[in-house]
């Protein structure tokens, strides 16, 4: 019943999932769709995650620099490991293994392996990703998905409390109260029709999408989301390890150590 296409030159995205002939994921039908918008199809990889202010950062008393490729806000948005040529490892009728080695820093500026598994059952679609600090140093790091759901009637998703952002959406580093339409997220949402767009911490790991259910690992502490004004079609509901602008929080990131690894996990299946 589910049918999963993973695209390893386009940064390993899973470019389309069905279940029953029917498409969960919003499907990529023409890579020249992605010159629009390449965050929305599949489950893109943000790596580092969603907005760095200025593209700067500090760690360690070191300035690295992002390419600002939202000069609206003057951010770097999501990265560019999404952009990347994934290495096939291996790969039968139901497991896919792809990897990406970057030593030479293209994507990210410290050294790094990322291992994705994708791994389709009865179930579902269960995806592993595994991110190792193949440096000398310490690496930070802040990982989302930028998972792109077809629109569902409405949904819900674990949230307590709502990350404040200025006018180029970069956390103030306030939480404030949920209003009373990100209430209802918690419960039961619609999506069509009205604009979902916001940083928020997590208080679980399982969203409903509709008629299916998104459960992540528990390192993923933060959720986001995105409807493109209600009028696109789509919803991302998106798992995020780290804040938004982490980079440039002393909180806001997890470090690893050389040789480390950090992983995450993801699955969607019908409820």
């Amino acid at each position: 019943l589910w049918q999963a296409v993973i695209c390893p030159r386009l940064g390993g995205n899973i470019i389309a999932l069905k279940y029953d002939m029917e498409d969960v994921l919003r499907p990529l039908v023409n890579e020249e769709d992605l010159k629009i918008n390449p965050y929305l199809y599949g489950a893109p990889i943000l790596m580092p995650a969603n907005r760095t202010f200025e593209g700067n950062f500090v760690f360690e008393g070191k300035k690295y620099c992002l390419p600002l490729n939202e000069p609206q806000n003057n951010c770097n948005l999501h990265g560019s490991v999404l952009y990347e040529a994934f290495d096939v490892v291996s790969v039968t009728e139901n497991c896919a293994v792809l990897r990406l080695v970057d030593k030479a820093c293209k994507s990210y500026p410290f050294p790094f392996a990322l291992t994705v598994t994708y791994s389709l059952s009865d179930d579902g679609l269960s995806a592993d990703y595994e991110v190792e600090n193949i440096g000398v140093g310490n690496m930070p790091l802040t990982f989302c998905l930028h998972t792109t759901f077809v629109e569902p009637e409405d949904f819900s998703c674990p949230i307590d409390v709502c990350q404040e952002k200025d006018v180029h959406h970069i956390p103030t580093g306030r939480y404030i109260p949920l209003n009373c339409e990100e209430s209802e997220i918690a419960k039961k949402s619609p999506s069509k029709g009205r604009i979902i767009s916001g940083y928020y911490r997590a208080c679980g790991n399982t969203a409903r999408v509709g008629d299916y259910l998104y459960s992540v690992s528990e390192n993923f502490d933060h959720w986001i989301f995105f409807n493109g004004r209600g009028e696109s079609g789509l919803l991302c509901v998106e798992p995020q390890a780290g804040k938004v602008n982490g980079l440039n929080m002393a909180d806001g990131h997890i470090v690893l150590s050389p040789n480390q690894k950090s992983r995450f996990e993801t699955t969607i299946f019908k409820k």
